[in-house]
């Protein structure tokens, strides 16, 4: 027990937890970089916090979608990758 108590804790502070970068400024930084501009429906733009890498950091996926078919699916989209940290960007 006193094992499975260490390594919870040692999981929980080994990954870099430091949001800087707030969910709203990361599509933002997403929208700058964009080929266009997203629709104003909602599913355009869709938004999800994950942990990556060793040791791990949180990013921002954001996804961004210029129009949505008449099923509610993408026509033209990217995807970006915004580092909660630093607001670095990658595709």
């Amino acid at each position: 027990m006193l094992v499975l108590a260490a390594a919870f804790a040692v999981a929980r502070t080994c990954g870099s937890h430091d949001q800087r970068i707030s969910q709203d400024e990361a599509v933002a930084i997403a929208e700058e970089n964009a080929a266009f501009a997203p629709c104003a429906e909602p599913g355009c733009v869709m938004v999800r916090a994950v942990q990556r890498g060793l040791p791990t950091r949180l990013v921002w996926i954001v996804g961004l979608a210029e129009d949505l078919n008449a099923n509610g699916r993408p026509t033209r989209y990217q995807n970006f990758l915004v580092d909660a940290q630093t607001g670095e960007l990658t595709r």
